[in-house]
């Protein structure tokens, strides 16, 4: 369910409580009259850092203590198959790695409060676009990557590719031309993926 005037993110933001819509309001009213996206990114992550920071350790813990354990590299069980899929997509292993670390820490029975699923946290609808079986590994990959090649054609620069990976397309396009702050989750999201992005290569 959308709530009107917000992109799926800052619903489900709203939806599950890590930002209130009378935030989202104020940091629109910011936009509106001038203040620029760094002004209203820095309101909504005050904002949001209030609810987040223990859900984000709870979160932390659970996955460490359910995944297989990669190195500090990102290597994992699901190696060939990233190679192979990244190569047929391509989009480089490194990045793949780092998106999965960041995603699921090579869960493969990850979830998400928002229902995202499995190595690469895919939504269902998205998933499902795809003709993919977000619970089995292999298809989890080879979707995500697939995705991502898209998003990456589409916005041309790897920071939006996963800005709307993360957060939506209709996010990132807003994002683009001014009308949405990146803020909380997604801008972690971007910073820690590149940071093992640039520490995989």
């Amino acid at each position: 369910m959308l709530v009107v005037g917000y992109s799926a993110r800052e619903t489900a933001d709203v939806v599950s409580g890590r930002i209130g819509r009378g935030a989202l309001d104020t940091a629109q009213k910011m936009l509106a009259v001038g203040l620029g996206r760094d002004a209203a990114a820095d309101y909504l992550d005050a904002q949001y850092a209030r609810v987040e920071e223990w859900r984000e350790e709870q979160k932390r813990a659970q996955v460490a203590a359910a995944a297989p354990r990669s190195t500090s590299f990102g290597f994992s069980p699901f190696d060939d198959l990233i190679e192979h899929y990244a190569s047929m997509h391509a989009v480089e292993s490194a990045l793949v790695r780092a998106i999965i670390q960041t995603e699921s820490a090579f869960n493969p029975a990850a979830r998400s409060h928002a229902g995202a699923i499995g190595l690469m946290q895919l939504m269902p609808g998205t998933a499902q676009e795809l003709g993919v079986n977000p619970f089995v590994p292999e298809q989890n990959i080879e979707g995500g990557v697939r995705y991502f090649s898209q998003l990456l054609r589409k916005f041309g620069a790897v920071d939006l590719a996963l800005v709307a990976y993360n957060a939506g397309p209709g996010f990132a396009e807003r994002y683009i031309r001014g009308q949405a702050a990146l803020y909380g989750e997604t801008r972690d999201y971007v910073r820690n993926v590149l940071a093992r992005f640039s520490a995989m290569r």
